[in-house]
């Protein structure tokens, strides 16, 4: 009786399908295996004119056929229906284009509708971050001219795509963006007043965070993923200056000190005001309470020299 009842509801999805011109489960699947291989004439014979399916059903082959570079592909799915900003949970159709360096593809998705600052996939990326990292020249410049926000930051960890781009070494990348105008975000100048008024207790929670990464102890680091250098005295410090920390490339070209204005943008900012640091976390986008830490953390290190 079971069997029978499995056969019978298998039956009647598939005539379901059919009458309403939604795909099958195994037809989806053929259609997936068409797209992946970039087969036009399958996917025609498969899907052809009148049959509207669902567009949910087409968010999968369009983006793996975007992801192996079947540009005719691509059309065609669309022409029949798959979304332009199709999102799977490894991101977009277009994110995944501009990662591989497919500019037609991107081009056309683009002209179809496709937001070019959409976010997705396990990063919360958008198309002008994976072509960063990449070091996908061709497909950047595309976003670029076609409104990607060239400051736009990642949905995790608040980066901008000139630091991944730095990270990666993509030095051409780099300057595509910069041209572009990849800034970071720099707050106003404190003032004397507007400091001396503030209450360093205000700061103290904030600032406690910092001591996952960061130790109040001389050349101690935490033993966590992400640990950096110590915070001792390290208001008026030398930039990059303790032996003990392996600091970035990027870090090391800086020059200078920790100046309280230089914390003051650093730490709104870190991956903006210095791309490729280590310090991919921690930003204090707050004022007043970034201040806080900064006074907060300058006491207690003072105490601590």
């Amino acid at each position: 009786m079971d069997l029978f009842r499995y056969a019978t509801k298998k039956a009647f999805a598939a005539t379901f399908c059919v009458f309403f011109g939604l795909p099958s489960i195994a037809v989806s699947q053929d259609i997936l295996k068409m797209a992946l291989a970039g087969d036009v004439e399958a996917l025609r014979m498969a899907l052809p004119e009148g049959s509207n399916p669902d567009p949910d059903t087409l968010v999968r082959p369009i983006y793996f056929a975007a992801q192996r570079g079947h540009p005719d592909a691509v059309e065609f799915l669309l022409e029949v229906g798959a979304p332009p900003d199709a999102m799977t949970d490894f991101g977009s159709a277009l994110q995944i284009a501009a990662r591989n360096n497919h500019a037609n593809i991107v081009s056309m998705l683009l002209d179809r509708g496709a937001d070019p600052n959409t976010r997705g996939g396990d990063f919360g990326n958008a198309p002008i971050h994976d072509a960063a990292e990449r070091g996908a020249m061709d497909t950047a410049r595309v976003l670029l001219k076609r409104g990607a926000d060239v400051n736009l930051r990642r949905g995790t960890g608040d980066q901008p795509a000139i630091h991944l781009a730095v990270r990666k070494g993509r030095s051409e990348m780099v300057a595509l963006l910069l041209e572009n105008g990849a800034t970071p975000l720099i707050p106003s100048p404190i003032t004397v007043s507007e400091f001396d008024a503030i209450d360093p207790k205000l700061g103290r929670a904030r600032a406690e965070e910092c001591l996952f990464c960061h130790s109040m102890e001389i050349g101690k680091q935490p033993s966590t993923k992400f640990a950096g250098p110590d915070l001792v005295g390290f208001v008026g410090r030398e930039k990059a200056m303790r032996d003990s920390f392996k600091y970035s490339d990027a870090m090391k070209a800086e020059s200078g000190t920790w100046a309280i204005e230089e914390l003051n943008k650093f730490i709104a900012d870190p991956t903006g005001v210095i791309p490729g640091t280590i310090m991919e976390r921690g930003a204090v986008t707050d004022r007043v309470e970034r201040l806080a830490v900064i006074k907060y953390l300058m006491n207690a290190a003072d105490k601590q020299q």
